[in-house]
């Protein structure tokens, strides 16, 4: 082999090994992210409950544990997916955290759906609110690493017959989600439910 073969072959390498370790980091980073945002996440579903007072029925309370419990599954999931290093594991737990994910989303709107607001005032905060907690959810599901069947991302929500568009928001710092949700917060006039 020539010095410029081995020079060439040596780039190539490089190269590649360059574009798999960003590829990899960038999965690791998407996964501490998520990981880092998940208190915040349920601090600000409590701030939606705690607007909607006695108009959360029991129904709808069943949802919200519901929901709790799967932030928690997808937190043991997440760190069971950074510790794993068996490829068909990792795979399988991908899968698993989307899963958990849309199931997040999905009560969400099984939470929303429970909710008999009507024309009460406190509807602009719960959709401002709720926006903002469904597109981080969103915008994490789109950071991950794509499966081979694509990916379906839920694109609206509903609250009181009206149909919300979800704008996918990829929050690489809780404090950027922070700062939007408490910028509704106060918008909306409940400043004493801003995530600190």
């Amino acid at each position: 082999m020539t010095r410029r073969g081995f020079g060439k072959m040596t780039s190539l390498f490089l190269l590649g090994l360059t574009t798999t370790l960003n590829v990899f980091l960038a999965g690791c980073g998407v996964f501490s992210d998520i990981l880092t945002w998940i208190p915040i996440g349920l601090t600000a579903i409590q701030g939606i409950v705690t607007v909607l007072g006695p108009l959360v029925s029991p129904g709808a309370a069943a949802i919200i544990a519901l929901i709790k419990v799967a932030f928690s599954d997808l937190s043991a999931t997440i760190t069971q997916y950074q510790n794993d290093t068996n490829t068909a594991d990792k795979a399988t737990l991908l899968a698993k955290i989307r899963t958990i994910l849309n199931d997040i989303v999905t009560n969400f709107q099984n939470f929303l759906d429970q909710l008999n607001i009507g024309s009460n005032p406190i509807e602009a905060i719960v959709i401002g609110l709720a926006n903002v907690t469904l597109a981080a959810i969103a915008g994490f599901i789109g950071q991950l690493p794509v499966p081979a069947g694509g990916v379906t991302l839920t694109t609206s929500f509903r609250l009181s017959g009206k149909s919300m568009t979800i704008v996918p928001k990829f929050y690489k710092r809780v404090g950027d989600f922070r700062k939007d949700y408490n910028a509704v917060c106060v918008a909306d006039g409940y400043p004493q439910i801003q995530i600190k």
